[in-house]
């Protein structure tokens, strides 16, 4: 016997508006659900995102995370449109500094965390590049903070 992975489920305040705004973030049409709304952005055949209204207020949420990685293009790109939509970076964190490879934690309009990777083109680049013996990897990882060391001398 086995699983398999078949949806997710997010409560939320209002399933409609919070469809729309997973609908245009990941690029696929918003139907409906049991008891809400239902994407699926590889058609019938593969995973789903369910949203439903809350069931009881004095539950606390849960703390799951979908994370999502971006086929082509730039992180920073997915950043920019998934901000325009409607969501809020909440952290940004490196998850390989030597490479520049990023996670982007975001929270969706009613406050569900959601976390963004470097895109499969960006590990591929990264990789290629260490692979590549004659790359000096210049432009790799996250840019040094630049420091200000202030020395104050008091004279007597």
């Amino acid at each position: 016997m086995s699983l398999k992975l078949r949806m997710t489920e997010l409560e939320c305040a209002d399933p409609i508006g919070l469809g729309r705004f997973w609908g245009a973030a990941l690029e696929t049409a918003v139907g409906p659900g049991a008891e809400g709304v239902r994407l699926a952005p590889d058609g019938d055949v593969g995973f789903s995102l369910h949203l439903v209204e809350q069931r009881d207020a004095e539950r606390a949420r849960s703390r799951s995370r979908l994370w999502l990685n971006p086929v082509d293009g730039k992180l920073e790109d997915e950043v920019v449109r998934l901000t325009a939509l409607g969501a809020t970076v909440v952290d940004r964190r490196w998850t390989n500094t030597s490479a520049g490879l990023e996670v982007v934690v975001f929270a969706d309009p009613e406050g569900n965390e959601f976390c963004v990777e470097s895109s499969d083109q960006e590990v591929a680049e990264a990789v290629r590049r260490f692979e590549d013996e004659s790359d000096d990897l210049a432009g790799l990882g996250p840019e040094r903070p630049q420091t200000r060391v202030v020395i104050r001398i008091d004279a007597p």
